[in-house]
């Protein structure tokens, strides 16, 4: 039985850590947030990277640790690092080894930035405290502490492709995948948790306060699972989500409502955890590479969804990426748009079937429809070093990014790759 004096010191000590992670520099109020003074003043680095030249790779080396919480530790089975242009910092977030601690306590459900102009991590919230978490329902049945901040605890067993950025909103938009790995970590979570409520919507971490968010829709919402997709659209103010490649919602950000949507044409012929990507331009989602099961030998594994009548496509392309293999998930691969030059660009960057081979970078051309014939490098360093690594591209400095560390570990480096 805990008693209310240790519960009081419990939720004490619990809101001290969340204020630190909140208090990365003593200029920045901790009630703006961890990221309040962002956008930084561009470092020596950001010279190098305007510098690189076509088809050319630059290895930035370790960023500097957060001054409280170290460096972000690497976490697999997440492609994308969500991007929040304004800030020039991309979000990391979804748990590495299943059920894994940090050596500092906390749970590693911890949510990171990566500061691009000043190559540095930036922790926005530590994690759940493993042996000293307490908390309860609130009245909408999110888990939240006493003073009614919401808690996402244990929320995504991996980030998949779940995680995005609300460009107008100004928030990151995440969807849950329930698991119980947390078990032995928390086990007094099973004290009050309940599952939450069917019209949930997605999870908001918001930079303006530095807080956890999620709201009742009033509407049905959608089931979640391991491997599903989750893609802000822009022009629509809208998110689309893909659940097993088998159900399609839209969540309105303006209304907060979710809408079940009945696609026509044929389903994409992979199952889960595929790496995908928007194409505002033509207001359509490329999709590719799923697992469980990859698609058919001599099939087509690369779709396109048309936003515009909500219809699933196969476009047949010419060629095909990764040596003409159907498997490209979250765990080896990142997809990308890139505007500037209007090419998909389907960085493979691990192998896990001794194929070394298929290392590479993909380019697609949706103006003929078709694939590169030859895949770009990919150094040697970074591809077969076997971590795990996460990615995004920056429309200001026209350079894609990569995120490398071992699974769980803060060994990571961050390399860029300009196209061209």
């Amino acid at each position: 039985m805990i008693t209310k004096l240790a519960t009081a010191k419990t939720v004490s000590l619990f809101l001290a850590l969340m204020a630190a992670a909140q208090d990365n520099s003593a200029t920045i109020p901790a009630a703006q947030g961890p990221l309040a003074g962002l956008p930084s003043k561009p470092g020596a680095h950001f010279e190098k990277i305007k510098a690189l030249q076509d088809n050319c790779w630059l290895e930035l080396g370790s960023p500097a640790p957060d001054p409280k919480w170290g460096h972000a530790r690497g976490r697999s089975w997440m492609a994308k690092m969500p991007l929040a242009p304004e800030l020039r910092g991309a979000f990391l977030y979804g748990e590495g080894q299943h059920g894994y601690t940090k050596p500092d306590g906390h749970y590693m459900d911890d949510l990171w930035s990566y500061d691009i102009n000043a190559h540095r991590w930036i922790c926005c919230y530590p994690g759940a405290p493993a042996k000293i978490l307490r908390l309860q329902l609130n009245a909408d049945g999110f888990e939240a502490a006493p003073d009614g901040q919401l808690i996402p605890v244990a929320q995504q067993v991996h980030g998949y492709e779940m995680n995005t950025y609300d460009t107008d909103g100004k928030r990151l938009l995440s969807m849950p995948n329930a698991h119980s790995y947390w078990e032995k970590a928390m086990p007094q979570r099973k004290e009050w948790l309940k599952p939450p409520p069917a019209d949930a919507s997605p999870w908001f971490y918001e930079p303006g306060t530095g807080k956890w968010n999620r709201l009742r829709t009033g509407t049905s919402a959608p089931p979640t699972g391991y491997g599903d997709t989750l893609l802000y659209l822009p022009g629509r103010k809208q998110a689309f989500y893909l659940h097993r490649n088998d159900e399609v919602w839209i969540y309105d950000t303006k209304t907060n409502k979710w809408r079940s949507v009945n696609p026509k044409g044929p389903k994409p012929p992979f199952g889960i955890d595929a790496t995908s990507c928007y194409d505002p331009k033509r207001d359509r989602i490329y999709i590719g590479g799923g697992s469980y099961p990859v698609a058919p030998a001599g099939s087509n594994a690369f779709w396109v969804y048309d936003l515009k009548t909500d219809t699933w496509i196969d476009p047949k392309p010419k060629g095909s990426p990764c040596h003409g293999s159907n498997s490209y998930p979250t765990k080896n691969a990142v997809m990308l748009y890139d505007p500037l030059n209007d090419r998909v660009l389907l960085v493979f960057h691990s192998f896990h079937d001794d194929k070394p081979e298929r290392l590479g970078v993909y380019v697609f051309d949706p103006n003929v429809n078709a694939w590169a014939a030859e895949a770009l490098p990919i150094p040697e360093k970074l591809g077969r070093n076997r971590q795990a690594k996460n990615g995004f591209y920056d429309r200001e400095l026209n350079a894609v990014f990569i995120h490398s560390a071992g699974d769980s570990q803060d060994d990571g480096t961050i390399w860029v790759y300009r196209y061209r």
